[in-house]
């Protein structure tokens, strides 16, 4: 229960007749109360019974200075033999009963009230024993009090669960109790524990678990077998990465043999998480293991796994784990790591992307490795832009080294717009891309072209036209100042006219129009005025394209506020552009 002054208290209340009888001549009872704060019992847990009978032993008038009382602590083998007396299936059950709600105990036989406090307290040596502080017991309630967790009763009181004695069941639904009285068989059948060590387990988590949920109650308990448990989870594929480096990081890991310390390991691997390299790498050499662990995490992502975030996870763990000393011997002690790098294209890509922004000692190091191991059609566009002399990187250089996968390609354009190189790419990225007998449908190569970045008006048109060409609205053309829209025209009409497949219908006029009518990029008097000039010479340089764009212009008037004032929209090329698309209206 709870003091009003100093927090949790675990109390016992006795109840006797005292053989005297009031003045109507009812018998008059004695009821004797005991409360201990729980904080002080943290340090050495009791038991109800020794509780009771510390009260037992104590007849009123109490001295007003109080009472020394000792009670005993409590003992994992005493409670561990009334389990064995009342049978562990049906405490074990009404345990983990009691994890989903109040509990009451019918049916039973005629047992004494010692009897059933016993049995009370078999039931509690079964969960964590900070559940005290939510815990209350009674050895017989006829009241139907549902504030009483656990009470022996003829019938079963309102909105309790029921244990018969002579049928005890398990929650039957998929819940914290179900799971706690999953774990309790497990540990007292498969996993070969007895009595006495999971009472003793239990009995050491003293923390409050007044306002925690339930399954704080399942947690605790498989701590006990924590890393079998987390094992087994690993084994069904339904572990939680935290468990995974709590294991780690709490040294229980070697609780295991090293068989199963391994598969724990390669499941945080596989999490490919950058924050974990530093706990795996503290415990993998201790396994022995390091090279093949480490060459794991560069196999093939798991299916539906984000590959971009996993392959630069893993370009990372490498160059964490192999330092450049080891590369640059020439004799590095990673074969399998290297090997399964050198059939990963991705975390190469991904790898050499890193590495630009390094040391350039380092970044040459790796290329004399990679290139010992690798086709020049992987390698080659990298070394056109992160070596001297630079050179533009040719559409069949970009068609060979998109046959390594098009994330490949995605890498090269980071490279590129990262190291200010862009324009090195471009060219050939275009030549390539529009050569294509069918777009690709390629949503990281569209968000990487629209997230590149360019102080080059005729790149950002070429970005704008690319990104229509692979199905996307421009990004880049707001930013364009009027001094540059020339040079942006220039790079946009560049892509512009190159023909669709013969396959493939040509929706860039429609997502343009869709784009223009919506008024998004109207962010800022500049934003517009750079729009306004790009309809304009679409319009000039391709009419019937440009009329469908204007009469969407005309339709984001409305939307867009200020859009009349502009001074582009009241030159003579607005106000006509403003005639046309009315007439051109069915």
């Amino acid at each position: 229960m709870r003091g009003g002054d100093d927090g949790t208290r675990i109390g016992v209340a006795l109840e006797d007749w005292t053989g005297e009888a009031d003045g109507a001549g009812r018998p008059i009872a004695e009821t004797r109360y005991l409360c201990v704060p729980y904080e002080a019992l943290r340090a050495v847990p009791v038991s109800y019974a020794g509780l009771y009978e510390a009260l037992a032993g104590l007849t009123p008038p109490f001295p007003p200075d109080g009472v020394e009382l000792r009670v005993p602590p409590l003992d994992p083998a005493v409670a561990a033999q009334a389990l064995q007396r009342f049978g562990v299936q049906r405490v074990a059950a009404a345990a983990s009963l009691l994890i989903d709600g109040p509990v009451t105990v019918t049916g039973a036989p005629d047992l004494s009230a010692l009897d059933r406090l016993v049995f009370l307290d078999a039931v509690a040596a079964l969960l964590p024993y900070g559940w005290r502080t939510r815990f209350s017991a009674a050895t017989w309630d006829q009241s139907g009090n549902r504030n009483v967790s656990l009470a022996f009763a003829r019938q079963v009181r309102e909105r309790t669960a029921e244990l018969d004695w002579r049928t005890p069941r398990l929650p039957e639904r998929d819940t914290p109790g179900r799971a706690y009285a999953e774990m309790l068989a497990d540990l007292f059948g498969e996993r070969g524990r007895s009595a006495t060590e999971v009472v003793a387990h239990l009995a050491r988590a003293t923390a409050p678990l007044t306002d925690t949920e339930p399954t704080t109650a399942v947690r605790i308990l498989a701590g006990l077998d924590w890393p079998a448990t987390v094992l087994q989870a690993v084994e069904r594929g339904t572990h939680d990465p935290a468990d995974l480096r709590d294991l780690l990081a709490t040294g229980r890991h070697r609780e295991l043999d090293d068989p199963a310390a391994r598969k724990v390991l390669y499941a945080l691997i596989r999490e490919r998480a950058p924050e974990d390299v530093p706990l795996l790498r503290e415990h993998w050499a201790d396994l022995g293991q390091a090279d093949d662990l480490l060459a794991s995490l560069l196999g093939p992502a798991d299916r539906g796994e984000d590959e971009t975030a996993a392959t630069e996870t893993a370009a990372l763990t490498v160059l964490d784990m192999i330092d450049l000393e080891a590369v640059a011997s020439g004799a590095p002690q990673w074969p399998a790591t290297l090997g399964a790098l050198a059939a990963n294209p991705r975390a190469v890509c991904a790898l050499l992307a890193e590495l630009a922004f390094g040391p350039p000692d380092r970044l040459v190091a790796w290329y004399k490795l990679l290139a010992q191991r690798l086709p020049d059609s992987l390698l080659g566009p990298f070394d056109d832009v992160l070596f001297d002399p630079l050179r533009h990187v040719e559409p069949e250089r970009l068609a060979a080294l998109a046959g390594h996968g098009t994330g490949c390609v995605t890498d090269l354009v980071a490279l590129g717009s990262g190291t200010g190189r862009l324009g090195y790419v471009l060219p050939g990225l275009a030549g390539w891309l529009t050569a294509l007998d069918r777009v690709p449908d390629d949503g990281p190569l569209r968000a990487r072209l629209a997230q590149a970045g360019s102080p080059s008006p005729r790149e950002r048109g070429v970005l704008d036209g690319l990104l229509l060409w692979l199905g996307a609205p421009p990004q880049h053309v707001t930013g364009v100042p009027a001094g540059g829209h020339e040079r942006y025209w220039d790079g946009f009409r560049s892509i512009w006219r190159c023909r669709m497949p013969a396959s493939q219908a040509d929706r860039r006029p429609e997502i343009l129009e869709s784009w223009v009518r919506a008024g998004g990029w109207a962010g800022s008097a500049e934003g517009v005025d750079a729009v306004l000039r790009l309809v304009r010479a679409l319009s000039v340089g391709f009419p019937r394209e440009g009329l469908l764009v204007e009469r969407a212009l005309l339709t984001a008037r409305t939307r867009v506020r200020g859009l009349d004032r502009a001074a582009l929209h009241r030159s003579p090329w607005g106000e006509e552009a403003a005639r046309n698309s009315r007439r051109s209206r069915p």
